[in-house]
């Protein structure tokens, strides 16, 4: 009983993180009574700073956790898989995805094939619709066609500029010579 009261009786230690916020605190208030608001802008970013940095700290101590706990996890899941892989009940599946959001208490599993990528038929370039007509051949046949209202050519704005964007501007628009789009 006597030492109940005596650890009670004992202030509790604040800790370095706790004792700094309490400064800050103190100093935002002495700087809005004398209304020297450089000084609160300064005090605020300050607060923030601070406040940043103790939420990163957590959510580090917090991704630690995880990391520790993630390979007893993993070993849990495939202790249960095991048993269908070797039963041969997997092998039209590539892989399983699973997720459990415990907040929604929802969970989500997810049997995966991949498919064999089709080989790219165009020389570099993007994901676009590929046509059949080759860009110099539209050139050849469409490149003394005035290109918009830039007085010149097809043919020389195609040569005036290698920007991709550029060009691609002038694909368009002998395609659309060709009929091939609209």
């Amino acid at each position: 009983m006597v030492e109940e009261r005596a650890a009670a009786a004992q202030p509790v230690q604040a800790s370095e993180a706790e004792l700094m916020a309490r400064s800050l605190m103190l100093q935002l208030d002495a700087a809005l009574k004398s209304k020297d608001f450089k000084a609160v802008s300064k005090v605020s970013a300050e607060i923030a700073k601070f406040t940043k940095t103790k939420e990163q700290e957590e959510l580090a101590a917090k991704q630690k956790a995880l990391e520790a706990i993630t390979d007893k996890v993993k070993s849990a899941i495939a202790k249960v898989l095991k048993p269908l892989v070797d039963a041969g009940e997997l092998d039209s599946a590539d892989g399983v995805w699973f997720t459990q959001d415990f907040g929604e208490k929802i969970v989500t599993c997810r049997l995966t094939k991949t498919a064999a990528r089709k080989a790219s038929t165009g020389g570099g370039g993007g994901v676009g619709k590929k046509f059949d007509v080759n860009t110099n051949d539209l050139l050849a046949k469409f490149g003394s066609q005035p290109y918009k209202e830039s007085g010149m050519t097809v043919q020389q704005a195609w040569e005036s500029n290698t920007d991709k964007n550029f060009r691609y501007a002038i694909r368009q628009t002998l395609l659309k010579l060709n009929g091939t789009i609209s």
